[in-house]
């Protein structure tokens, strides 16, 4: 067992942050300098591959800390689905509920009202949820396997489930910055990045580690709102990140440093026991 193996499996949570940052900055870099250099799709979609982290680390760090059982038993958890419909009701509804809150409030502090063309085409949000749930490039698939399926299970052995997704939403946070100079994130998005990964940790929690349920939620962020223009725009982000944050703190006052933990789901139990006897 070579150095760096042992390492992993001796600090599996850091070396999945550790190799996260790598990959996503560093590979993400080599990745666009091949491209732009050679054009090549065969050459530069296994380095985009490699480089969409936290997905490839945290299945490359499972692969190292129990082989295939191990990332089997992580994937297992895309399948933990019978957690109740009011569940469901939440991923599927709660963020767009607060956008469209955001929008509501905006237009009573004097915005222009938006018209239903300008929420985009209806007919197109099913297929637009249903690729943000596969993307391994997006969003939701890119993150949500290695923060809540990985990292949230683990550091929460060791902290609070609150002191857990506290410290991960400020990694998180900081994971983002990466795309603050492409146009992709803003300064004014990091109240929203910590609440938001406060309201997924505790769908995570509450639905016994399901990624199925944080997925989808994820999945929904982004699918109902407008844009407006000038300070009205301003103030909609501002208004949106502010229902974010009130939002996870109603969560927080209403679940404690618990935030909606509850026995482990098969799966979840399943990781444990291969970790264990990894590192062991």
């Amino acid at each position: 067992m070579n150095r760096i193996t042992s390492l992993v499996k001796k600090y599996p949570t850091a070396a999945f942050f550790i190799l996260t940052f790598v990959l996503s900055w560093g590979g993400g870099l080599i990745t666009d300098t091949v491209w732009e250099a050679t054009q090549s799709v065969p050459l530069t979609l296994p380095l985009a591959l490699l480089s969409a982290a936290p997905l490839s680390a945290v299945l490359i760090v499972n692969a190292v800390l129990g082989g295939k059982a191990s990332v089997s038993a992580l994937l297992r958890k895309f399948t933990i689905w019978r957690v109740g419909w009011r569940w469901y009701m939440i991923a599927l509804f709660l963020l767009p509920a607060l956008a469209l809150a955001a929008i509501y409030l905006n237009v009573l502090l004097g915005a222009p009202a938006p018209t239903v063309a300008a929420f985009g085409s209806w007919s197109a949000l099913p297929g637009a949820f249903a690729l943000r749930l596969v993307n391994p490039f997006d969003g939701p698939m890119l993150e949500e396997l290695g923060w809540r399926g990985f990292a949230q299970t683990r550091m929460q052995k060791h902290y609070t489930p609150l002191t857990a997704n506290l410290i991960l939403a400020l990694l998180v946070t900081l994971w983002h910055l990466q795309y603050i100079p492409s146009g992709g994130y803003a300064w004014i998005y990091v109240p929203a990045t910590i609440a938001s990964t406060i309201l997924y940790g505790w769908v995570y929690n509450a639905t016994g580690g399901s990624v199925l349920l944080t997925l989808m939620m994820h999945a929904t962020e982004p699918l109902l709102w407008v844009s407006f223009t000038g300070a009205d725009e301003t103030r909609a982000m501002g208004i949106r990140v502010l229902i974010y944050v009130v939002t996870a703190t109603i969560v927080v006052l209403l679940t404690g440093k618990n935030l909606g933990r509850k026995e482990a789901a098969p799966a979840q139990t399943g990781l444990d026991n291969i970790a264990v006897s990894a590192s062991a």
